[in-house]
């Protein structure tokens, strides 16, 4: 890999390691500072040159690579894993433009001159790939690494431009056959990204699990998708989603009452009231909103080991412990009896808390004892009934109502079951046998996804706005992370350890750019110059720096200062006339041949460009979804807003419906 390394005013590849050298190094800490490189330096490049020294380097051609031997544990057995780094030069780019960087909200970044692959293959890849050779992995001659960055199904694959921006494209955990949970990977993927001093990285977010896309279920739960634990946000959204759609859509869903939901809920269905009832009795705070109810199950999910249990209070027979209960197990069973006996007179309706008190005071005249019984029976099986209790969202009071679920459970002697224990602190406490398992946990929650998020056609109410919410919630699948940005640093120059040198943040801007003669400029870079550097040795190292990175820049001359600073003739004058975030900004122009290869590869661009997007949902830019062309007047929309679904196959002519509406019906045509 060339114009790594920097060495005076020449850069180089990282040294070569022979294959005896070859080293294993610890997965959870690499990509630390100093595990295995002291990566403090202020570019990406640089960074990268220092970790591919300790690379064990593999030569192919064009695109060389390097891999590092990573150890997962070493007890029981030692198990490891094998990282790649694959450069991959424009020359052998099948497109030298990025459409990962459009989809997810950069499109208009210039084309760099490199690519870096991170991979963990497979174990079909590795198998297939790879072979041992002289205490090491190499590929096959037969075989180009160019097939390694294109096979899908990597353990991770993610990639970074020359310039620090990058994507993350694969990431796969134990559920797809990898010896490494995704929590493992992404550590690892994070961790680079922080110490090469990533710029942006961006991802199309597709995680899923059993059959649930986890953008929606962690977004329900915690307000975020699964990749937000790692700092990513909302970058782009499909389907004309923008960030404000997004927030309401995930508000509105997060924040619906479980109470409204039991009422519609059960004219459909009745399991889903009695799983409600199930995780409500679990839980030690009150489950109030959808958002309480999938975070508590993630949470108790994340606690149970694979082989492991909760108790549930679902069936068991439970006595109250008189130290910690002023009232005998008698006196509560008989007042439990007196408020299922006034719940059956009112006929399974809603009644207020007020009520059902009152009518048991004709036979109970301890209100301390009901006051008791009625906060302890909220969401409980008693025998064949559930004794249900939710805040009427109107009136704003607590209501209770009986329901029959004698044909929901399983057979057994009609025994009453009695309330769950509550220690001194209040807290709800089990004894019995009945267990409520990891995989249970895991199922239930699919069968709420399933039955509250997903979409409900042809049902009204409450869950056809959830169903419509989630939609658009699924629909934003672009997220990025902001690890480090040059305008964050306030100072424009920096004194750095060598004493006499000093780092400049500056940038080019372009002149005759391939689209309206507009500037353009790439973001910062830290270019290191000696204190009493020349302005000419300044623009010398800028062109230097900037031609290694980009390829539209590859022969720009940088010919004088910008407009605003034209003041600074030396480097010690640049620290006072910076202002803002700009950095020192020079202006440079580029050869007419490069001119030229830059608008034919912008060709494409400016057709794209041209194309007329206009989509009932309002998208006006491509989004990364299938689209199909009206043969009439030409304007594109996505195939499934225009009833297309996504495993049929895009019709050969179509036509949109406002053509299809206008056309006049030729009466001679057979």
């Amino acid at each position: 890999m060339a114009n790594l390394i920097r060495t005076d005013h020449h850069q180089h590849l990282p040294k070569k390691r022979k294959r005896g050298e070859s080293r294993v190094f610890r997965l959870k800490t690499f990509g630390e500072t100093g595990h295995p490189a002291e990566m403090n330096e202020l570019s990406f490049r640089d960074n990268l040159g220092k970790l591919l020294e300790f690379g064990h380097f593999e030569s192919s051609g064009l695109m060389g690579s390097w891999s590092f031997q990573l150890e997962v544990h070493r007890h029981p057995n030692p198990l490891y894993v094998l990282l790649f780094v694959v450069e991959e030069p424009i020359e052998a780019s099948l497109n030298p433009r990025c459409n990962h960087c459009q989809y997810v909200g950069w499109g208009n970044q210039m084309i760099c001159n490199k690519k870096y692959h991170f991979v963990i293959p497979s174990k079909e890849t590795m198998a297939a790939f790879l072979k041992l050779e002289g205490g090491g992995y190499a590929f096959p001659e037969r075989e180009s690494l160019s097939h390694l960055v294109e096979l899908q199904g990597h353990v991770l694959h993610g990639f970074f431009h020359s310039n620090g921006f990058g994507h993350l494209l694969s990431l796969n955990g134990i559920e797809t056959g990898s010896d490494l949970t995704g929590h493992q990977v992404m550590d690892l993927w994070d961790r680079l990204c922080t110490g090469l001093k990533a710029r942006k990285i961006g991802l199309n977010d597709a995680s899923h699990k059993k059959g649930m896309e986890l953008r929606l279920l962690h977004g329900v739960a915690k307000g975020e998708p699964w990749f937000g634990r790692w700092g990513y946000r909302f970058g782009s959204g499909t389907y004309g989603v923008t960030q404000k759609i997004y927030e309401k859509a995930l508000g509105s869903v997060r924040n619906v009452p479980l109470c409204l939901l039991n009422q519609q809920l059960t004219s459909l269905n009745r399991e889903t009231p009695i799983l409600l009832s199930k995780y409500q009795s679990l839980s030690t705070e009150p489950l109030i909103t959808l958002s309480d109810l999938f975070r508590f199950m993630l949470q108790i999910h994340s606690r149970l080991p694979k082989d492991n249990y909760m108790h549930n209070s679902r069936n068991q027979i439970i006595s109250i412990d008189s130290t910690n209960c002023r009232w005998s197990q008698k006196r509560i069973q008989m007042a439990i009896k007196v408020v299922i006996e006034s719940l059956k007179r009112v006929e399974y309706r809603w009644i207020s808390r007020q009520e059902v008190r009152d009518a048991a005071r004709n036979y109970i005249g301890d209100t301390g004892l009901l006051d008791f019984v009625l906060k302890s029976l909220g969401n409980q099986v008693v025998g064949n009934y559930l004794v249900r209790r939710s805040l009427n969202p109107v009136k704003k009071v607590l209501e209770y109502c009986l329901e029959d679920i004698s044909n929901l459970l399983p057979s057994s002697n009609n025994e009453l079951v009695p309330l769950q224990n509550q220690n001194s602190m209040g807290k709800m406490t089990t004894n019995g046998h009945n267990k409520i398992t990891r995989g249970q946990v895991m199922k239930d929650m699919f069968y709420f996804y399933k039955h509250i998020l997903m979409d409900h056609k042809g049902v009204g109410g409450i869950l056809n706005q959830i169903g419509m919410a989630s939609r658009a919630i699924l629909d934003a699948k672009y997220f990025f992370k902001e690890y480090h940005y040059i305008r964050d640093t306030s100072a424009k120059t920096l004194h750095l350890d060598e004493g006499d040198k000093l780092g400049i943040f500056c940038t080019i801007a372009r002149k005759y750019h391939h689209h309206n003669n507009e500037m353009t400029m790439p973001p910062q870079e830290c270019i290191v110059v000696s204190k009493d550097a020349t302005l000419s040795e300044v623009y010398g190292e800028a062109e230097r720096v900037f031609r290694d990175i980009y390829w539209e820049l590859r022969d720009v001359v940088v010919e004088s200062v910008a407009d605003g600073q034209r003041e600074i003739t030396r480097v010690d004058e640049m620290a006072k006339l910076m202002s803002g975030n700009k950095g020192l900004v020079l202006e440079g122009s580029v050869g007419m041949m490069m001119n030229i290869e830059v608008m034919k590869c912008y060709a494409d661009d400016n057709k794209k460009k041209d194309k007329r997007i206009e989509c009932e949902c309002g998208a006006k830019e491509e989004d990364g979804e299938r689209m199909v062309c009206c043969d009439i007047c030409e304007v594109w929309q996505h195939t499934r807003c225009v009833g297309v679904k996504h495993n049929e196959e895009v019709p050969r002519i179509f036509l949109c419906q406002s053509c299809d509406q206008h056309l006049i019906p030729l009466s001679f045509l057979p």
